[in-house]
């Protein structure tokens, strides 16, 4: 997908970011600050990677980056090649090393997240178990659907320890699905728990192009 970087699009973005895809990160280097003097490049990652980088993250935290400056060959005005390609070569560096930081960071969340959610999700998987065996306990059998309870309105009802049951299996649903999307898949022989992924950036490196 090629998606649009302007505010209007924004909103629909997250729709298309998927799993095993790789994602194309560009910007500009050569665009000015309003004021006429080159942007910094603490301006160019917080405008132009760093809110993607999140966007991607919170979707796919697994995902593989290449990053990607353009306009390469193209100067400004009255700007030799030369010192244009310098100008850009220092402000990748830095972008770089900003990154670096960056998805340190959001890797940090992932793994806190992967060993929240699995705490979270034993106890939704305890708590099936407690109300299965409650159901079991006063003579229902699992999934009935209460017809001789009332609902309200004329509606057939369920007892309370069905609904409680029927919640919790769809909250460690919820979170077993989410494990999944944090969690790496294990190496062959490797020992102990699966380790969280990671957002890796192609190269390590910004790549400059026209």
């Amino acid at each position: 997908w090629d998606l649009g970087g302007q505010t209007i699009y924004q909103s629909v973005h997250s729709l298309f970011l998927t799993r095993r895809c790789i994602y194309l990160l560009a910007f500009r280097a050569d665009e000015s600050d309003g004021n006429g003097a080159p942007r910094s490049a603490e301006k160019v990652f917080e405008s132009g990677v760093e809110p993607w980088l999140r966007l991607i993250h919170s979707r796919v935290p697994d995902a593989h980056v290449l990053l990607v400056c353009t306009r390469w060959c193209t100067p400004p005005a009255g700007v030799d090649l030369e010192q244009h390609q310098e100008q850009v070569l220092a402000l990748c560096e830095e972008v770089t090393e900003a990154v670096a930081v960056e998805l340190t960071l959001l890797n940090a969340r992932t793994v806190k997240e992967l060993g929240d959610l699995r705490g979270q999700e034993e106890e939704a998987t305890k708590g099936v178990a407690e109300e299965e065996a409650r159901i079991k306990e006063s003579g229902q059998k699992l999934g009935e659907d209460g017809k001789d309870k009332d609902g309200g309105h004329g509606l057939p009802g369920q007892s309370k320890e069905q609904q409680d049951w029927k919640d919790l299996r769809s909250i460690a649903a919820q979170l077993q699905k989410r494990l999944r999307v944090v969690t790496a898949e294990p190496e062959a022989g490797s020992e102990g728990a699966a380790q969280a992924v990671s957002v890796e950036l192609a190269d390590g490196r910004v790549h400059c192009v026209e």
